[in-house]
């Protein structure tokens, strides 16, 4: 007895030690660098200010990757899912202790001459037998969480990214709405002049102050769509102190060189996509889960030792075993679900399998025909209309052509540098969401399957909010 015992403690004292102190933290930090470039950190206790470091960051113009690093350390629903590193570290512990055992005592009435009594030590052998199988689901399920967190964690910065280049755009549309308001005024107050000294007809009066009236309506529904976008990206980024001045660029970054091939971005998602590797992991909690499941109609098998003294004062020791009959509860339905479960999670990892390659594919294609939209406006579209606008107003000069055909010839131009930027806007969506293939956070898919469940082992994610 006393060797089991010294076995025992060995093993749940090596079992404890196996558990990280971090939860895990330092291998998401060097998972969510490898695949966004940027530093996430779990801290210890919430705090209702701004991170000392977002107004450093903040100064001069806001890039992408500034506004990932604000959200990286200052959101608080980001916080909310890294402490639920913790609770998946809570349930490793566990799956790495016994039962308490039980300590029974029972004194009878009367004494004549010696007063009876009975003490009993009782310890359930299931969970001492299937100690190591706990122990390896245990770890698969800690395993598995971590990647989930780094899943959330890195869809997140994607998330991030997607609402910087919509403020982007949607700051460079009040811009270019403004311009064309101004022109549109311009082209009213003309209007009017003119129709006062009867040079036009009431129909171009009326044209003309319509346009005026829509420019009007353009302006204002751009800064709604400029206010919801920019108070998107601003609870992104968890900026609680509203006082923090920080300013968009005034141009899209610039084009990469080149576009990766097919078999360059293949090779990148084999070692990042993270729901593959996630559902890996869920295939082998679910495998580890069956051998458990089988010894479902077992129950709980009890070991004790016992001391009894009788009225006589006769005294007797010895150990004893209970042992539940299979009879109505034979452990096919626990077996059955187990298999079953291994079933669907290996079907659902050969379906993210085949089709990997198609979701990059079409991210690939997606983002080769918004690469070319944009260069054909940038090099095609709107230099044409500016060309338009230049010999509009040579013609003018000329008096060859009025004052409203150079005004239209304006707006058609104003229009074009407006669809410049929805295609830039359309290209850099285009690049994140190829780094979403990538990376595996395609959709936003929760990695909780009922293994993890039924085994008490696993643990929910919570994504972080950014407006999506």
């Amino acid at each position: 007895m006393k060797r089991l015992a010294l076995l025992i403690v060995v093993g749940l004292a090596s079992a404890c030690a196996s558990v990280p102190r971090d939860a895990g933290v330092s291998d998401i930090k060097q998972a969510v660098s490898d695949r966004t470039g940027q530093t996430v950190e779990w801290k210890a206790a919430p705090s209702n200010a701004d991170d000392p470091r977002v107004r450093e960051l903040l100064q001069g113009e806001l890039t992408a990757d500034k506004a990932v690093a604000v959200a990286m350390m200052n959101n608080p629903r980001l916080q909310a899912t890294l402490a639920e590193l913790g609770i998946a570290r809570a349930d490793l512990l566990r799956a790495s202790l016994v039962r308490n055992p039980l300590f029974e005592a029972e004194v009878r009435f009367p004494s004549d001459p010696f007063r009876p009594y009975e003490l009993r030590l009782a310890q359930t052998l299931v969970d001492l037998i299937q100690l190591r199988r706990r122990q390896a689901l245990g770890r698969a399920a800690f395993n598995a969480a971590t990647l989930r967190v780094t899943y959330e964690v890195v869809r997140f910065a994607a998330d991030v990214r997607a609402q910087y280049f919509d403020v982007l755009a949607a700051s460079q549309r009040v811009a270019q709405s403004r311009m064309s308001l101004e022109a549109a005024r311009a082209s009213a107050e003309l209007a009017q002049r003119q129709h006062e000294a009867q040079n036009i007809t009431d129909l171009d009066l009326e044209n003309e102050q319509a346009e005026y009236e829509q420019a009007k309506l353009d302006v204002a529904r751009e800064e709604q769509a400029l206010l919801i976008a920019r108070e998107a990206l601003l609870r992104a980024m968890g900026l609680r102190d509203t006082s923090i001045d920080w300013r968009l660029p005034q141009a899209f970054p610039p084009l990469p060189a080149s576009e990766q091939d097919q078999q360059q971005l293949e090779q990148l998602a084999a070692s990042r996509r993270l729901d593959i590797e996630i559902a890996r992991r869920e295939v082998e909690i679910a495998r580890q889960h069956v051998p458990l499941a089988r010894l479902a109609a077992l129950g709980d098998i009890t070991v004790d030792g016992h001391l009894q003294r009788d009225a006589s004062g006769t005294k007797t020791v010895g150990p004893g075993i209970e042992v539940p009959i299979p009879i109505f509860n034979t452990g096919a339905p626990a077996r059955s679900r187990a298999e079953a479960e291994y079933l669907r999670v290996s079907h659902a990892l050969n379906a993210l399998l085949a089709e990997s390659s198609s979701q990059l594919r079409a991210a690939r294609a997606t983002v080769a025909e918004a690469r070319a939209r944009l260069e054909y406006y940038r090099d095609v579209i709107v230099p044409r209309r500016q060309r338009i606008v230049e010999l509009t107003k040579l013609e003018h000069n000329a008096m060859l052509v009025g004052v409203f055909q150079l005004l239209q010839a304006k707006r058609n131009e104003t229009k074009a540098q407006r669809d410049f930027i929805d295609a830039q806007r359309d290209y850099f969506s285009a690049r994140n969401n190829l780094d979403r293939a990538l990376n595996g956070v395609v959709t936003r898919t929760t990695f909780m399957s009922s293994t993890d469940q039924s085994s008490g082992t696993g643990t929910s994610t919570t994504s972080p909010e950014g407006g999506q």
